[in-house]
């Protein structure tokens, strides 16, 4: 099988999993075990994009926060707000094209998965507050201890036990310290997946997660921009809706605002199903 099909055929079972993905989310309970976990990813996602637009504008990405309901919010300073205030679903839809073309066009997946997961491991250590200085001091003791345990144990098995002992009380008190800041658990574990799937996984199996990834990210941005449709002024406390935000901002129509934006999330991720499959195919066809 070529690599064309071979990509192809992960692209059908990705997009099988992306499907039974939305049709609970569009049934479901977004707090079900299933899906939960990628409602914050989404999050996650939308959120580090507001961010990296401010940075890459000219401006400062101070935090952000993603709340245990699905929701989130990121602090911004400078920059240009036209910008930023698109590039949280356009980030997320962009995050899936980029994804999405890198995981099938890329000779080892492998390496993919390695980025995606520097990003989530990267986003979270910097931009979650201060629970991530706890967690990077906790983690390097506890790595400190357990190497120390390792030197005693053919030496004082006795040492080595108690201080294992020590070094999971370290683990346990260090992950209960952090156990509300969701933006960072969340980065840490999806940034640790993606690096296990990089170093433990198959090349079939890594293309297959990172496809459902893509898809799932990519598509749920146009989703949630038509959910704002039949709620245009739906705000997070006294924080608007990026779209009405942007629509107070340039003084245009909220509608326009996710219409635009509805097609250039289509466009980016159609851009990337074209010229991660159809393009290639093409060739080798021509």
């Amino acid at each position: 099988m070529n690599s064309v099909a071979s990509h192809r055929n992960s692209l059908l079972l990705a997009g099988g999993a992306f499907l039974l993905v939305f049709i609970l989310w569009q049934t479901g309970d977004n707090n079900s075990p299933i899906l939960y976990p990628f409602r914050l990813l989404v999050t996650f996602v939308h959120e580090a994009g507001h961010g990296i637009s401010a940075i890459v504008t000219g401006g400062e990405f101070r935090q952000f926060t993603v709340y245990p309901n699905g929701a989130g919010v990121a602090t911004t300073a400078g920059g240009s707000r036209f910008v930023i205030l698109q590039m949280g679903y356009l980030g997320a839809a962009l995050f899936g094209a980029i994804l999405l073309y890198a995981a099938n066009r890329a000779r080892n997946p492998q390496w993919v998965a390695i980025f995606a997961g520097m990003f989530f491991i990267g986003c979270a250590m910097l931009f979650t507050g201060r629970g991530s200085s706890a967690l990077l001091s906790g983690a390097v003791i506890f790595l400190v201890v357990w190497i120390a345990a390792d030197f005693f144990s053919k030496r004082n098995a006795h040492t080595a036990r108690l201080l294992q002992m020590v070094a999971v009380v370290i683990l346990g008190v260090t992950l209960i310290s952090v156990a509300n800041n969701t933006a960072l658990l969340t980065g840490i574990i999806a940034g640790g997946a993606f690096t296990l799937l990089s170093a433990f996984g198959s090349p079939s199996l890594t293309l297959f997660l990172l496809n459902s990834t893509a898809l799932i990210v990519g598509f749920n941005a146009v989703n949630d921009i038509i959910g704002l449709w039949n709620n245009q002024t739906a705000s997070l406390g006294r924080t608007p809706n990026d779209a009405y935000a942007l629509a107070q901002y340039t003084n245009l129509p909220t509608q326009l605002w996710l219409l635009v934006w509805i097609a250039a999330a289509l466009l980016m991720m159609g851009a990337a199903l074209y010229f991660s499959f159809i393009a290639p195919a093409r060739r080798q066809g021509g």
